[in-house]
């Protein structure tokens, strides 16, 4: 009996048997393809989103183009900024109208400033910094600095207007000790100390009834000031008060004084054992000079002859203030023939001292003046032939020598306040002596 083929087997029942296998082929080839999908996945990526129901996707917003372009941020603004200093003869607003800036713009700066910036105050020297815009140019700040401590600045708000302001400064003050050895010249010691050279004139003001700077200081010589340093936000502002110095010299010798305030409010400065420093006469009439031709016989430089120099010279550049020497009355006050523009001074001493050769007299005849008081200032008037300072001393009518002069100090510290003076410097002398002491 032959055996019936697959091919003969009814139609009815072979189409069953292929649609099988078409769907067992098809599940075989999807799960083939899940397979090598998965091969090719990333370790750790986050899986596929799953496709939202209709409702839920008819709830979510449209992407936009802001939501699909990436975030590109705002460029910072960019600003070029020039310095530069006041002229001589120049206002603030021709300054800012020589840096280019728009004339309505100058009126609005300084209109801005207005009772806030003392404009007869500008000097020459003074810093101004303008900050512009890159992009357009416009004025963005301006800041006027007279110094550490004095700055004032105008900015531009956002409604485009200005406004000014005076920028707080934090002034503080220490207590600080400064010694230095006298190589050349005692300014040029300070410098190379990292020090203001000014101190050496609150030195010479300190120290002016017993040292001359002018004639006593020599080389290797020694100073120690224990002084106040005002600072602003840090920086070196001004010194205060000399609250001690010492002076070790070959020509001058040791001379060391404190500052004292008594209970009565009276500030002095006396030695460790109370003896004032003051005395009726200074040893100079200017604080920082050097002498050019002394007390006797001398060749004139004018007059060709030999004749007598009743007086002392002093070398200084015109209008160096002159000191009145002690207290008195002014006697004369005016030209004084070869003296020039002089001026005369008459001691309740007995002695009378004569300025000659001034540039200009800050004194008049009949007034009373004081020890340090400016009478005058340095020049070249009369027989002269260059700027300096005759100075002269006159004792019963005669002329002496004032280098010579030997004045007696004032009083004391009165007994009843030894106690509180002793007990007042110690710490500063301890600090004058380089040992750490707090006296802030």
């Amino acid at each position: 009996m032959q055996v019936p083929r697959f091919d003969d087997a009814p139609r009815r029942r072979r189409l069953p048997v292929l649609l099988a296998g078409a769907g067992f082929l098809a599940l075989l080839i999807l799960a083939l393809a899940g397979a090598a999908g998965g091969l090719r996945t990333v370790p750790g990526a986050p899986a596929a989103p799953v496709a939202a129901a209709p409702e839920a996707a008819a709830m979510l917003p449209a992407p936009t183009t802001a939501t699909l372009a990436p975030h590109k941020p705002t460029p910072a603004e960019r600003f070029r900024a020039v310095t530069v200093r006041l002229a001589r003869n120049q206002t603030l607003a021709q300054a800012l109208v020589k840096l280019d800036v728009p004339m309505a713009q100058v009126n609005a700066v300084v209109a801005s400033l207005k009772g806030l910036f003392p404009f007869h105050r500008a000097r020459p020297g003074d810093q101004l910094r303008v900050e512009r815009r890159d992009e357009d140019g416009e004025l963005h700040r301006f800041s006027y600095r007279q110094g550490p401590a004095d700055e004032w600045t105008v900015e531009r708000k956002e409604d485009g207007s200005f406004e000014a302001r005076k920028r707080p400064v934090e002034l503080t003050t220490e207590v600080a000790r400064v010694a230095v050895k006298v190589e050349g010249s005692l300014w040029a010691s300070l410098e190379r100390a990292g020090e203001d050279p000014e101190l050496a004139v609150l030195a010479s003001d300190v120290l002016a009834w017993d040292v001359d700077f002018y004639q006593d200081v020599r080389a290797g010589d020694a100073m120690t000031m224990v002084v106040e340093k005002v600072l602003a936000d840090g920086k070196l502002l001004r010194y205060g008060e000399v609250l001690a110095a010492e002076y070790k010299g070959e020509a001058a010798g040791r001379k060391r004084l404190f500052r004292y305030t008594d209970p009565d409010g009276h500030t002095s400065y006396y030695d460790e054992n109370g003896n004032s420093a003051r005395r009726g006469f200074l040893k100079s009439p200017l604080k920082l000079a050097r002498v050019t031709s002394g007390f006797g016989m001398r060749n004139h430089p004018l007059l060709g002859y030999v004749r007598a120099h009743q007086g002392v010279d002093y070398g200084a550049p015109t209008g160096t203030p002159v000191w009145a020497v002690g207290d008195g009355q002014v006697r004369e006050a005016g030209w004084k023939g070869g003296c020039g523009k002089a001026v005369v001074l008459k001691h309740r001493n007995g002695l009378e001292s004569v300025y000659c050769h001034l540039s200009a007299v800050a004194v008049s005849a009949g007034k009373a003046v004081s020890q340090k008081q400016v009478i005058g200032y340095v020049g070249s008037t009369g027989l002269s032939t260059g700027p300096h300072l005759h100075f002269a001393v006159k004792r019963g009518g005669s002329f002496v020598n004032p280098l010579r002069l030997q004045i007696p100090r004032d009083a004391p510290i009165p007994a009843k306040w030894a106690a509180d003076f002793a007990e007042k410097i110690a710490p500063v002398r301890a600090s004058l002596a380089g040992e750490p002491v707090a006296l802030n």
